[in-house]
């Protein structure tokens, strides 16, 4: 055995309780010694008269006085041990806790601003839904690249369904399922690019913004295209995405645009890439200035809508359709027309379809009807009475809350009928939603409006379809007549139409009669209809 002692260890425990002594200790000991001065203060008091008057004869007055004073400094002595150990005990453990406390609050409060700068640093260099780099890195790092010594393609890669399977599955599963497949084609680019991918702040991609996504290839040189790498790319993205139960497609589609060629900064880059990735027509395709030149104008033109209705800028001009057996006008179609400042003459065909995707097309059609409406009685006087007008309207218009109220509060105020009024709904838009359309468009027949089914042939509907809907009236697409005279199958086709027609109890009219041929041919079929430059060009309804 070692003669050694081995210093005892303790337990947790046993450490508290000594350290909860400790404290009590450091807090009683100045409260005892000021009690304790006290009570001989008190005893000295009390002892002090008896010792004078039983010491009176013999003790000098000079004595009593020693005693009291030394009574005294013992008092102060013990006074100021207590107040010493009151500070070196209480006072001095309080202030170095709120020393600590104070340096820590510092602390906590420097680590606090270091994270808050952080976080918004973080904010101005990447996109908040996918944290990828933002817009304004991405023109960054374009514009540190010296385009002369190092030409690069910038890929814009648009994703068109976004909104859509945002709709569809709600916008934090959307966004969740965007930032996954951002990470996999990040990923694949890296790995497929290598050296090629411009780093943007440490990735290979960044986000424009939720539906835009951008990379960039630098280019050995000017005649570099990368075309092959980017036909990979492609066939990368026209796969479908798939997560979890989940799979679908994003609809993408890749603009390119090359640097200098077709801009002189990154904004000028980006910018082509963004005009060149709206092309529907394919998935990639590369920057051409007349696609541009075609957008700016749709756009311009969607931006003065407005003020196209709001001034003389709009009207409406009517052509017949007639009975072919006699010519007799039976109705009218209202056709919009347009001279813009800018642009001069603008058929519909260049800005109403974009009209409907942006949504502005339900001003249009109010207005339409309201015009044709206020024309109504020029048009009667003009061609006859039992006349009807019809206006063309739009897929938006039929999904439009409290559009059948609309059109009849116009009608009510220029004193026409329901019937009176012909509303023409092209095939594609009636098959846009066909449940939806097909309840609206009851609701209209019920009402006394007219329908008719404007370019039958044009569209994807199927007979089951066309026989759930109330229609008056079936247009038939200037397509097929066209070389009908010199083609029996065409011919069989046609009259196959005529059967659907009929067979639907529906008038029907030929569309796009120009020649006299064709429109001596169609005399043999009895109750048709047409409407064509045959007949008559679209007119105003007071010359």
């Amino acid at each position: 055995m070692d003669s050694h002692t081995t210093p005892s260890t303790k337990t947790p425990l046993q450490k508290i309780a000594s350290l909860r002594v400790v404290r009590a200790f450091c807090r009683w000991l100045p409260v005892t010694l000021i009690l304790f001065a006290i009570a001989y203060g008190l005893i000295l008091a009390s002892l002090l008269p008896h010792a004078l008057h039983s010491h009176a004869l013999e003790t000098s007055q000079e004595q009593v006085w020693k005693v009291l004073i030394a009574g005294i400094l013992v008092f102060a002595l013990l006074m100021n041990l207590a107040g010493g150990s009151y500070i070196l005990l209480v006072v001095r453990p309080q202030e170095r806790r709120r020393r600590r406390n104070a340096d820590k609050q510092v602390r906590q409060e420097q680590q606090v601003r270091s994270q808050i700068e952080q976080d918004y640093d973080r904010l101005l260099k990447t996109h908040r839904v996918t944290g990828k780099p933002n817009r304004a890195i991405l023109e960054e790092t374009l514009d540190s690249i010296d385009t002369s010594q190092s030409p690069y393609t910038l890929c814009m890669i648009r994703l068109s369904r976004f909104n859509e399977i945002e709709q569809a599955l709600g916008y934090r599963a959307a966004e969740e399922l965007l930032k996954s497949y951002l990470r996999g084609l990040n990923s694949y680019l890296k790995r497929r690019t290598g050296d090629r991918l411009v780093n943007i702040n440490g990735y290979g991609l960044a986000t424009v913004d939720t539906v835009n996504h951008a990379f960039a290839l630098y280019r050995e040189d000017r005649n570099d295209q990368a075309s092959d790498l980017l036909d990979e790319i492609r066939s990368w993205l026209a796969n479908n995405f798939r997560e979890g139960r989940f799979s679908f497609s994003w609809g993408p589609s890749l603009g390119i645009a090359h640097a200098p060629e077709h801009g002189a900064d990154a904004a000028g880059i980006l910018s082509s890439a963004g005009v060149a990735s709206l092309d529907k027509g394919q998935l990639l395709t590369v920057y051409d200035p007349s696609i541009a030149e075609r957008q700016y104008r749709q756009q311009i033109l969607i931006l003065d809508v407005e003020e196209g209705l709001a001034s003389n800028a709009m009207w409406l001009e009517y052509q017949p359709k007639v009975s072919i057996r006699d010519s007799k006008v039976r109705s009218v179609e209202a056709l919009i027309r347009w001279h813009h400042p800018e642009f001069g003459a603008v058929t519909p065909d260049q800005w109403i379809p974009l009209a409907e995707q942006v949504g502005v097309i339900h001003p249009v059609s109010l207005w339409v009807i309201e015009r044709a409406c206020s024309e109504f009685r020029h048009l009667v006087s003009r061609y006859g009475s039992g006349l009807s007008v019809a206006v063309n309207i739009s897929a938006v218009d039929l999904t439009h809350a409290g559009f059948e109220d609309e059109i009849v509060d116009i009608i009510a105020r220029h004193g026409m009928r329901t019937e009176d009024l012909i509303l023409e709904i092209t095939e594609t838009a009636m098959m846009t939603d066909p449940e939806a359309s097909g309840r609206i468009i009851h609701t209209l027949s019920r009402k006394g409006f007219r329908i008719a089914l404007d370019d039958f042939g044009t569209g994807h509907s199927s007979l089951g379809t066309l026989a759930s809907f109330d229609l008056d009236e079936l247009k038939i697409d200037r397509s097929f007549l066209k070389d009908i005279l010199a083609h029996p199958t065409r011919q069989r086709i046609f009259r196959a139409a005529l059967e659907l027609g009929e067979a639907l109890d529906v008038d029907v009219v030929v569309e796009g009669v120009e020649e006299q041929a064709v429109a001596c041919w169609l005399q043999q079929f009895p109750g048709l209809y047409g409407q064509g430059y045959f007949w008559g060009r679209p007119e105003p309804a007071r010359p």
